[in-house]
């Protein structure tokens, strides 16, 4: 009764999934939406993508694949998601293969 119910906008929370593989990110996000209904899902297939998205929005988790085409990536999108303010374990870094791991 008078919007007690209702979720304020910071209330929501924002997931960012990123992932080179396009096929492999609609999976996930139709995945992540199913899961998460209530959730505001946001998507980059690119680094630079992330990181513009990172920069304007303020994102309660970020999912990463660590192995995207680009220098330092998956680590770039965690320094930017650390400066930002996501707590670390509001990050988790994935990655298909350990072929390129540090």
């Amino acid at each position: 009764m008078f919007g007690r119910d209702r979720k304020r906008s910071s209330d929501i929370p924002s997931i960012l999934l990123v992932d080179d593989d396009k096929g492999q990110l609609d999976v996930f996000a139709t995945w992540m939406t199913a899961i998460r209904p209530n959730a505001l899902i946001r998507t980059a297939d690119s680094v630079q993508e992330a990181l513009t998205l990172i920069d304007s929005h303020k994102f309660s988790l970020i999912i990463s694949d660590y192995s995207i085409p680009h220098t330092g990536a998956g680590l770039d999108i965690f320094e930017a998601a650390m400066q930002s303010g996501l707590p670390q374990s509001g990050f988790i870094m994935l990655s298909g293969t350990t072929d390129n791991l540090p």
